[in-house]
């Protein structure tokens, strides 16, 4: 082998050590980089998780159980101050989540009709409901202060043959089931409750 010979084949060898380097290097940053978003999204999500908004709610009924008053009071937490004020909404689900699920027969409600009825003792009567009742207009709440909205009983579906003593009986004891969707800059937050009602004039 000529000296240019062993030169060449020492600079093929020092690049491709280079070339070695260099992706190693690049493998290297990538992986670093993949790190630091990792623990950049896992962060964003606990503190997401840390300003999951904290609500207080009460459900105060009339003696026949004909109208209530549902309070919805912002309690925290504090690291929610800096996104003032929260837009609320507030909705009713289901006693069930799985009603309507099964096969569709013939001469039965269709899923939807089911999924659409409120089963449960309460639907909105407040300015601002939606056709069924189920949801009422989002509004602005800050932290430490509160809202209300007004009630009313439901009736069974249409196509069913429960009376409405019955109906009311069933539902008696039951808790309301409310979804409060607390929305703020870019961040979002569905909260599920389930609230005891309170009969008016009943300690």
């Amino acid at each position: 082998m000529t000296t240019t010979d062993t030169i060449a084949a020492l600079a093929l060898a020092v690049a491709v050590v280079a070339a070695v380097a260099a992706l190693g290097s690049w493998r290297a940053a990538r992986n670093a980089n993949g790190a630091a978003q990792t623990l950049s999204r896992i962060e964003q999500q606990r503190l997401h998780a840390d300003l999951t908004p904290v609500f207080r709610c009460t459900i105060v009924a009339n003696e026949t159980r004909t109208t209530a008053m549902l309070r919805v009071h912002l309690e925290g937490p504090p690291g929610l101050l800096s996104h003032s004020p929260i837009e609320i909404t507030t909705s009713l689900r289901n006693d069930n989540p799985h009603r309507g699920d099964g096969p569709h027969l013939a001469g039965t409600p269709t899923p939807e009709e089911v999924h659409a009825h409120i089963w449960g003792p309460w639907k909105f009567s407040a300015d601002g409901r939606d056709d069924t009742g189920r949801t009422v207009t989002p509004q602005q709440l800050a932290i430490g202060e509160w809202t209300r909205y007004g009630l009313t009983s439901t009736t069974p579906p249409p196509w069913s043959a429960t009376t409405m003593d019955a109906w009311h009986r069933d539902y008696a004891n039951e808790p309301v089931r409310l979804s409060i969707t607390a929305r703020s800059k870019d961040s979002e937050w569905t909260v599920p409750l389930e609230v005891p009602v309170t009969i008016e004039g009943i300690s």
